[in-house]
């Protein structure tokens, strides 16, 4: 419903383990973040329901024909803007990331976890 609310353009957050029974379904539902997933720490928020492994969120997400890619804490739209961003902040930032604001994949370190 959020998706059919507020449109193509707003970012929408679900963390896979809360949905942990069917979360590959998510994507087509319109949802395109996972959330602040770790494979080092536990879910502060919600310590009784662990993080999905990186490996089966990535198979999982593919599945569902995306791609799993990690992003800074800013979403990847807001990377260039320079309204958005301190200017002192703008020179690391465009360090970090592709042309598309996602971290670089060569910086991706789970990928090789």
């Amino acid at each position: 419903m959020a998706r059919l609310l507020l449109g193509p353009s707003v970012n929408i957050q679900a963390p896979p383990n809360l949905s942990a029974e069917g979360y590959d379904r998510l994507p087509a539902a319109g949802l395109n973040d996972w959330g602040g997933i770790s494979p080092l720490t536990p879910d502060h928020i919600n310590p009784e329901r662990p993080w999905p492994g990186l490996a089966e969120l990535r198979r999982r997400t593919e599945a569902a024909g995306h791609e799993l890619r990690e992003r800074l804490a800013v979403y990847p739209e807001y990377t260039t803007r320079e309204a958005f961003l301190d200017e002192r902040l703008r020179p690391r930032v465009a360090k970090l990331v592709d042309p598309e604001g996602f971290v670089r994949p060569d910086l991706e370190v789970w990928r090789n976890w």
